[in-house]
């Protein structure tokens, strides 16, 4: 008896040593989404892309469950505010909870801290998945409502089309343009193809806002060319300006227009678009200690199926959402945090542990 109880004693003052240590914790997370992206459409870049891939050199793989409050088909919107915000709310809602009230995101968050954040997209920027790092709205359709929502939201840099929203507005007549300027933002503009601007010439006391078409940015099927480079670009921008680290969101964000589409070819480039852009980027982050580089997809779109003997066959089963899983990669510092099943508001509760937030 005597013999139990001290052993009780020394279980509890001795250090548990089974423990597992803290995780590293990353000065700067780029979180990369592909929009629609699940595990065909990744199957159908790993068979069209030469070894090793960019997905096959992260260090980690999860799963994260996609569906929204009240729906297993989610929508871009509500898994973009379950990954930016941490909360599970309805389809159509950014950066609010399921009572329409807002709340914060991951970059708010970061922004409070002094850290710079950014986003890079082949969409506009006030489309639905981008706007859930900066806006709160019922309606993810409420695009000059948004729009004047990232003006105001002190966002370091971001990219993307959508220019209409901020210069030809139909609801005030206000030029957000030259509200931008008032607010230190330098103002790149594309022919739509490729980026005409250096970021690098840009002063650093500057923000930058580059839009990359007036409405909706190009298909890679039309030339559109510009992630790759961009994305590297805002990178450096964001290192140059940041001394307590940085965010960035890059979304391949046409994925999703091609499956919806059920076109094959218009998808087929944008994976191969997606995974030119991890490449550069991924060897951006082996090349620093400090970043935290995540890769997964708000939902997947299409039900897809890869079928074929010699070549990959694309079947589109659908036109809409599915309620399938999607990947989570991860590398770097805290990636082992990744690991597992869970839900998407896991992603930003992560991350918000990583950074100290």
């Amino acid at each position: 008896m005597m013999l139990r109880a001290l052993f009780a004693v020394w279980l509890l003052i001795t250090p548990k040593f089974s423990q597992d240590p803290p995780p590293e914790q990353p000065t700067n997370i780029i979180l990369v989404i592909g929009d629609g992206m699940g595990l065909a459409q990744i199957a159908l870049a790993e068979y069209l892309t030469k070894p090793p891939s960019p997905l096959a050199q992260m260090e980690v793989v999860g799963l994260q469950k996609t569906h929204s409050i009240n729906n297993l088909e989610t929508d871009s919107a509500a898994a973009g505010t379950a990954m930016s915000c941490g909360v599970k709310t309805f389809n159509a809602g950014v950066g609010v909870g399921p009572d329409s009230i807002a709340v914060k995101s991951i970059m708010e968050l970061a922004r409070a801290k002094g850290m710079k954040t950014g986003f890079v997209v082949t969409s506009s920027v006030v489309h639905a998945t981008p706007a859930c790092f900066y806006a709160h709205s019922q309606s993810r359709a409420t695009y000059e409502i948004i729009a004047s929502q990232l003006v105001n939201s002190g966002m370091d840099l971001f990219v993307g089309g959508g220019a209409k929203y901020f210069k030809d507005r139909y609801s005030d007549g206000i030029d957000l343009l030259k509200v931008l300027e008032q607010k230190n933002y330098s103002i790149l503009t594309s022919d739509g193809l490729n980026i005409q601007s250096d970021l690098a010439s840009i002063p650093l006391q500057n923000k930058i806002a580059c839009f990359t078409a007036f409405e909706d940015p190009l298909r890679a099927t039309q030339g559109r060319t510009y992630l790759p480079e961009i994305s590297v670009k805002a990178i450096d921008a964001l290192e140059k300006r940041a001394d307590k680290g940085y965010m960035l969101m890059i979304e391949a964000s046409q994925i999703d227009w091609a499956d919806h589409a059920n076109d094959q070819e218009w998808l087929a480039l944008e994976m191969q678009d997606a995974y030119s852009m991890l490449d550069v980027v991924l060897k951006k982050v082996k090349e620093d200690d400090n970043t935290l580089l995540i890769v997964t997809a708000d939902h997947e779109c299409s039900y897809m199926s890869l079928k074929g003997k010699r070549s990959p066959r694309v079947e589109f089963n659908t036109k809409v959402h599915s309620s399938q899983m999607v990947p989570v990669f991860a590398t770097g510092p805290g990636a082992e945090e990744f690991l597992g099943v869970y839900e998407n508001t896991a992603i930003f509760e992560k991350m918000k542990m990583l950074l100290g937030l």
